[in-house]
């Protein structure tokens, strides 16, 4: 008796070799998401102690900033007028000899004047880098103007 060969529905060897070449590269590219993002959530998790400590020197030099109209600025120190004055020693920041802030790799501070409508405003510029080192660090370069009615 013969039977017929009905044609045989399956995975070639040559489907199964595409199949296993495309789960490869699928995985290839779901690893290399995964590594970015891991790596990005891994370089944000410290960063909030960093952002904490600039956060406390803002605080204090926001206010001060806004209640004097002058001050003396030299590469690491700010003395405003009948104020008080803000150092930046050996990786922290003080504010009248009180320390506000740390873990500052460096901080300098500049003076600049800006004019608008002939009104001319006192900029400060707090240049800073902020962490553990220089790979895992926060760097910025920050305009506050100085109260100016």
């Amino acid at each position: 008796m013969k039977t017929k060969l009905k044609s045989q529905n399956g995975v070639t060897l040559v489907a199964l070799t595409v199949y296993i070449l495309i789960f490869i590269v699928v995985i290839g590219i779901l690893t290399t998401i995964s590594n970015f993002f891991y790596g990005g959530v891994g370089a944000a998790m410290n960063t909030p102690d960093y952002v904490a400590e600039f956060n406390k020197f803002v605080m204090f030099f926001a206010v001060d900033i806004k209640n004097y109209s002058s001050a003396t600025v030299t590469n690491s120190n700010i003395q405003f007028e009948d104020g008080p004055t803000y150092r930046y020693q050996n990786g922290k920041i003080y504010r009248n000899d009180v320390e506000i802030a740390t873990d500052f790799l460096q901080c300098t501070f500049t003076a600049s004047t800006f004019t608008v409508d002939s009104i001319t405003k006192n900029i400060i510029n707090v240049n800073f880098q902020i962490g553990n080192d220089n790979e895992d660090s926060i760097s910025d370069n920050i305009d506050f103007t100085l109260r100016y009615w």
